[in-house]
Formats: structure tokens, sequence, C-alpha cells
């Protein structure tokens, strides 16, 4: 019972120590495992294969062993299969390079995902993101920088926002490897530079429209006709009763006699304006009908290496478009860039207009003009045309033109 207990305990060990199925073939093969018994060779599993055949496990370093007693017998021993956890390690070690790569580029894999590659400012002002650059760097915030040296992202945040007084809000977003910082300035409300004592005389010819005056007294009422130069409001104020003396002697040096102040407002009046313009009955017009191909190649050292996209171009007119991408080694750029160009196919066709077409056009022309030159809140009040002509495939309109604009303008008190 004793032998039997020991044994079991070794062959339990089996798949730690590692164990071989063998192949006996001869005449009376039981006897070959009956040698290998009086060896002191464990033995198990032994089964009856056939007539002159049986097999059975043995331990992998008794194996030297059997081969011996086989090799002084008439019998022929073939190893079947090999279990047990060095078996496995053998196997991988016959591998070692396999593993070491996949190991190796697992390594290189985990470097590269915990690295920051992208750090992108957004809404703030040029001289605010470089101090914000800054801040971001301090904290480990920055192209190539170590993910795992970050704090959490609140932390972050707070503590730019304590570094950065500029700042109303900042909000940091990670996505993969690519961090996102969406920032808000604070409003600076700049105080205006006080006005010099003036008076608002006209810029131009016309009939007061209306009027808004914040400081001053005006000179002119709504439908008076004014000439260019005339005084619209005055910037002295007389005062019924003044109590002050030294404004009385000032304004009497200045040959004035009440408080002089900055006239403000806003005085409108109704302009007219001659304008001669031009349309033509053909336009020509140039539209991407939708289909493009794409080529890619790769820019070293001012060289163009195309590597995709070396089809000929299908299109007969066409527009390109490049995007050039720079690529980076960590947070270093290298002198090797992608650059990708989307030509699209382009058509072209010439649309004939009507007289009136071109005549609408002509007049919209106009007054679009008449609002880039006279600012956003001109109003176009009426036009007339006083001449009309055809000639050459091109409208000919002579229009007079009625605006409502402010005419006042600052002038100095001397």
């Amino acid at each position: 019972m004793h032998k039997e207990g020991g044994t079991m305990k070794r062959i339990q060990g089996k798949n730690i120590v590692g164990y071989m199925t063998i192949y006996v073939k001869g005449k009376n093969p039981e006897a070959f495992f009956q040698m290998c018994a009086a060896a002191n060779i464990p033995v198990w599993d032994i089964k009856k294969q056939k007539k002159t055949a049986c097999s059975g496990h043995i331990y992998l370093h008794h194996f030297k062993k059997v081969k011996a007693i086989a090799q002084n017998s008439h019998y022929d021993v073939k190893i079947k299969d090999q279990k047990g956890s060095i078996i496995q390690l053998m196997k991988l070690w016959k591998r070692k390079e396999v593993i070491l790569s996949i190991i190796l580029c697992s390594v290189i894999i985990f470097f590269l995902s915990n690295i920051i590659w992208k750090v992108e400012i957004e809404g703030v002002s040029t001289d605010v993101e470089k101090k914000l650059n800054n801040t971001l760097r301090a904290v480990g915030l920055y192209e190539g920088g170590w993910i795992f040296s970050l704090d959490t992202l609140d932390i972050v945040q707070q503590q730019v926002l304590n570094d950065v007084p500029e700042l109303l809000y900042i909000g940091i977003e990670k996505k993969g490897t690519t961090y996102t910082v969406d920032a808000v300035e604070k409003l600076e409300v700049k105080e205006e530079n006080p006005l010099p004592n003036q008076h608002l005389v006209a810029t131009k010819n016309g009939i007061i429209e209306k009027m808004f005056i914040k400081k001053g007294s005006p000179t002119v009422n709504i439908n008076d006709y004014v000439k260019q130069g005339d005084l619209l409001v005055s910037g002295v104020i007389e005062d019924e009763e003044t109590d002050d003396k030294e404004e009385d002697e000032e304004d009497k040096e200045n040959g004035t006699d009440g408080k002089i102040t900055s006239a403000e407002g806003k005085v409108y009046a109704n302009t007219w304006y001659e304008v001669t313009v031009t349309s033509s009955l053909y336009h020509y017009e140039e539209k991407l009908s939708g289909d493009n191909m794409n080529k890619y190649s790769l820019h070293l050292f001012n060289k163009e290496i195309p590597i995709w996209g070396f089809k000929k171009v299908p299109f007969e007119h066409t527009f390109e478009e490049k995007e050039k991408k720079p690529i980076y080694l960590l947070k270093w750029k290298i002198p090797l860039s992608i650059t990708k160009k989307t030509i699209y196919d382009k058509e072209s066709f010439t649309q004939i207009r009507s007289e009136e077409e071109a005549k609408e056009i002509a007049i919209e022309q106009v007054k679009n003009d008449l609002h880039i030159k006279l600012g956003s809140d001109v109003e176009i009040l009426k036009y007339y045309v006083l001449h009309e002509s055809v000639d050459n495939g091109k409208v000919k309109l002579n229009l007079y033109v009625s605006v409502l604009e402010n005419i006042a303008k600052g002038k100095p008190i001397q």
C-alpha cells in the first residue's frame, strides 16, 4: 500500500514534470513494462493496443532508461505523444523570436497609446493661446507628454483657470491620444476715449429726415435743407443761470457765452446720387458636378513621390484642392509629409439673360455698392432710371438714387 501511495504521488506531479506516451511493439509487450518496473521506472495507464503492441505513460526524464532497455531487448519503442508544463515551455522556447516580437510590439503599442499626440486649443486669441500653451506644458499637457503623468482633467482645468486669469471658462476633452481644449476669454470692457469738444456739421447736401442727439444743441429742424459744412448740432450749450464763475471766465476767453461740450448724435438726411452701371446679358458660370478623385503623394525634401491614385484624370475641366499633412515622430516634426490632392470635375456654361433680368441685377449691384460705400445703416429710399441702353451685349443704366444716411461729422471747437 505504501508503494502504491508513493507511485500515485509521483503520477500526480506528471503535468508539472512532463510525461509521454510510448508505443511498444514486439512479442509479449507486457514483459517490456515489467522490465521497466524492475528498473524502478514508473509506468501507468498501460493499454493493450493489439496482440504485439501496448502503450503506456512514462516521465520524460525516464525515456533514456526506457530506450536503453529497448536496445538490449527485441522490442521497438516509439514516442506517441508528449504532455506537461515543461513540454509547453520547451515548445514556446523554440518559438522565442515570435514571442519576443509579440511582447515588444505590445510594449511599443502601449507606449504610443499613452503619449499625447495632439493638443488643440479653440476659442481664444493668439496672445492668450501662447500663455495657455505654457501653462498646459507646465502641468504636463503637451504634444509628446506622457498621459499617466497628468492629474485628472478636473484638477488640470482648475489649475489652468488659476494660472490664466484672462480665462472665464475652460473645458478639456480627451479623444484617444488627442486633447481638445475649449476656452472662453473674459470680456474686457474698454473705456472709450472721451471725445474732444466739438460741433456736428453736415458732410453733404440734403434734407433732414430724423435726428438722434445725445449731447449738444440742435441748430436745424426736420425737413430743413442743409449744405455741406452747415452746423447741425452745436457743442456750446447756453445756460440760463451759471453759478460757476470759473466756467464763465473760461467761456469768455473762448469767445462763447455757454458751457462747452462734445456734441454727439446722428443726423439723417435724404441725399441723392447719380450712378452709371452696366450689366452683361451673358452670364458665365462655373460649378462642380460632384464627381472627384483623390491622389496621394509623399513629400520629402521638396520632392513629390506619388504613392496612390495613378489613374488618368477622366475630367475635361478640373478644380484641384490640396491638403498637406505633416508627419510627426512623437512631438518632433520630421521632413516628411503626405499630400492629398482632390480633383473635382468642373462644368462651365454661359447663361443668356433677358434685358429685364440684366437690369434688375444692375440695380441690385448699385444698392450693394452704396451700402458698402456709405455703411450698413444706410437706407435706399427710391431710385429713378434716367437713361437706359443696350450695346454690345450689355445693358447700361443711368440711375438717380435717393438715400437716407447720417451726414453728421465732428468738427473741433476752435
